[in-house]
């Protein structure tokens, strides 16, 4: 037997170099397929984890959302007791079917410049609402409605 290059070989020679470059094939095709799947693995661990962190957001997002309801329920029942006595003083808690709120002692005195402060509460957020009020009677004027970090308006 010859090789490509007109050298002679005994046939046992000839077969284990044949045998050789075919085993070196199939570890390199081993090795491909190796990395391939790892490759792939690593593309798929990733993706599970995007999917987990995006599901944790959603489920935080909406959490939020709900206490911030939540404070707005209060906000139209502090209102609604504001108006019909203005010498309310808060400090009411109610259950909801989605959390809690709760109307804190409000600010001020008499018919004009009243502060209205409220938290809800759902899981492990708390959102804040301070409502100022010009005037109560003979309707509520509200001046300004906002959602705030740390409550400084009402007394507690």
């Amino acid at each position: 037997l010859t090789d490509q290059y007109g050298i002679y070989y005994p046939p046992t020679i000839m077969m284990n170099i044949q045998s050789s470059s075919n085993a070196r094939g199939g570890y390199v095709f081993l090795i491909s397929v190796l990395f391939v799947s790892a490759v792939a693995v690593s593309v798929l661990g990733s993706y599970l984890m995007l999917s987990i962190a995006a599901m944790e957001n959603g489920v935080t997002f909406q959490s939020s959302t709900q206490a911030l309801e939540n404070a707005q329920t209060c906000a139209e029942r502090g209102l609604m007791s504001l108006f019909l006595d203005n010498g309310y003083t808060g400090a009411e808690t109610l259950a909801l079917s989605e959390g809690s709120c709760e109307i804190l002692q409000p600010g001020g005195f008499g018919n004009d410049n009243r502060t209205l402060c409220l938290e809800g509460i759902s899981g492990s957020h708390t959102r804040r609402i301070e409502i100022v009020l010009e005037r109560l009677l003979p309707s509520i004027q509200v001046y300004s409605w906002q959602e705030v970090a740390t409550i400084t308006s009402c007394s507690y």
